[in-house]
């Protein structure tokens, strides 16, 4: 139990905050360190320094995110990969049907000018963060923050 105490103080901090990066609310990004530190008390035993434990900490910080966007049907983004796709079998392009497409448009209207932007070149033009992100000067991060932005409001406005 001291064990665990020493490396629940020693990188509760660098836990959460690597957590925040990629998840926005409070409650779920505690819900998601609250997972990781349950994972790591788990498997303390398997660790036998503590290179190791904070190799299996952060290890499983990044599941539990991937395993929180997932669960909520999101689109992870990070510097590397412009996004991890939800399921193996999900295709790219779904298919909208004219009903869907004629709810879509007005809601896109309710976006900022720039989110709005940024996700029609990315969604219709089939443009890369990478160019998006020269075009405008911006991060790829950023980008991905945009489109997710668009596409967790048409989500939650589409059902």
């Amino acid at each position: 139990m001291a064990q665990f105490k020493k490396i629940y103080s020693e990188y509760k901090h660098r836990v959460y905050f690597f957590v925040r990066k990629y998840i926005q609310r409070d409650e779920d990004v505690e819900d998601v360190v609250q997972d990781i530190f349950v994972h790591v008390w788990k498997h303390m035993d398997k660790a036998n320094d503590s290179t190791a434990i904070e190799a299996i900490i952060f290890k499983t910080s990044k599941q539990e995110v991937a395993n929180f966007y997932r669960k909520h049907k999101l689109v992870l983004v990070s510097s590397d990969q412009n996004t991890i796709p939800e399921t193996e079998d999900e295709t790219p392009d779904e298919v909208y049907t004219e009903e869907q497409l004629s709810k879509i448009e007005p809601l896109l209207d309710e976006l900022p000018q720039k989110t709005k932007e940024l996700f029609i070149r990315h969604t219709v033009d089939n443009l890369s963060y990478s160019q998006l992100a020269k075009e405008n000067n911006i991060s790829k991060v950023a980008i991905g923050k945009h489109i997710n932005k668009a596409i967790s409001f048409l989500k939650i406005n589409l059902h």
